[in-house]
């Protein structure tokens, strides 16, 4: 999805340097020369709304999604609170939907250390915390997990409670296709949180027949499958709202990146055969002049959905679970 200035009326701003540094990075930006971009974006200094704005959401493009969470959520934050003075509530619930989405990052990263901490005692219940230290810290993490679901599904809500509302249909396939990657990554949080080790059951999950029928998710409890399939469903719901509300806005590249993010989303929950049906969609909807990146994303991801479908990595044997002490091969 190519990034667009909010505003592109900048004659009465005395920033003009940083005006031209922004529109260059905005070219780069949309060439996909994301570095460039950033490093450019990241030495303008003006304050002024309507620049500033622009720069924040560019930014959210360019910033590390796995190493640089707490400063996307500043970004996030700092747009929410210049939108909301500026009176721009179209890019207000955008960037609620983004924050609701970081939220969700910086949940999974509290997940998946409490889940190393325990992991002894997944396997062998009566084993508890190797040091005292990592007892406070699990704990620590507990309370903070708490509060990240509340502000996560507050926001959550008030995103939900706009898009509905909304009479724009540009403006509502935005907020439907970001609740969509809200959903998406809340299903695969979801599967991690619930999940339950052992060596026995992770060799279970791990089997082609397994994996390629999607039969692991019995492997959870009935209530904790139900909620897993709830954040499915709402991924695919949300994501299918945004590409009718793109055709009823006559955007047709908007509508083609986002029926590709629904694609890359089925084999997550192993539905290869969607997947490819909407790849097909994207191709025909796509404009060959100006969708070129997308339509090179469409191919190498068709090539990958086959690896996935035909051969599905064996993580018991590439971390030698398999091994009669569970050692990896290597050592």
């Amino acid at each position: 999805m190519k990034f667009q200035l909010v505003s592109r009326d900048f004659d009465n701003v005395n920033t003009m340097p940083d005006q031209n540094k922004l529109k260059k990075a905005v070219e780069l930006y949309n060439l996909g020369e994301y570095d460039e971009a950033r490093s450019l974006l990241e030495t303008i200094t003006t304050q002024d709304p309507s620049v500033r704005i622009n720069v924040l959401l560019a930014m959210l493009g360019v910033l590390d999604h796995v190493t640089e969470g707490d400063k996307l959520l500043a970004v996030a934050n700092e747009g929410i609170e210049i939108a909301k003075r500026t009176g721009n509530e179209s890019v207000q619930s955008y960037l609620l939907g983004k924050k609701c989405f970081f939220l969700g990052l910086k949940l999974s990263d509290a997940i998946y250390r409490q889940k190393n901490l325990m992991l002894a005692s997944e396997v062998f219940g009566w084993i508890g915390f190797s040091t005292e230290k990592d007892k406070k810290e699990y704990e620590a993490l507990g309370e903070k997990r708490k509060e990240l679901e509340r502000e996560a599904d507050t926001t959550l809500a008030l995103v939900i409670e706009r898009a509905e509302q909304g009479l724009d249909h540009e403006f509502r396939g935005h907020a439907f296709s970001t609740i969509g990657d809200v959903y998406s990554h809340k299903y695969l949080t979801d599967k991690l949180d619930f999940q339950k080790g052992g060596k026995f059951k992770a060799k279970i999950a791990n089997t082609h027949f397994v994996r390629r029928w999607n039969l692991d998710l019995y492997l959870y409890r009935r209530e904790e499958r139900k909620k897993i399939n709830l954040s499915r469903d709402k991924c695919i719901q949300y994501f299918e709202k945004a590409i009718v509300e793109f055709k009823l806005a006559n955007k047709p590249s908007e509508q083609a990146h986002t029926i590709y993010n629904l694609a890359t989303k089925m084999p997550s929950f192993q539905r290869f055969r969607r997947a490819n049906k909407l790849l097909v969609e994207a191709r025909a909807i796509a404009n060959p002049a100006t969708d070129n990146r997308l339509i090179e994303k469409i191919d190498k991801f068709e090539k990958d959905i086959v690896h996935k479908n035909r051969k599905l990595r064996d993580y018991v044997r590439e971390m030698g679970l398999d091994m009669p002490d569970g050692q990896h091969p290597s050592l």
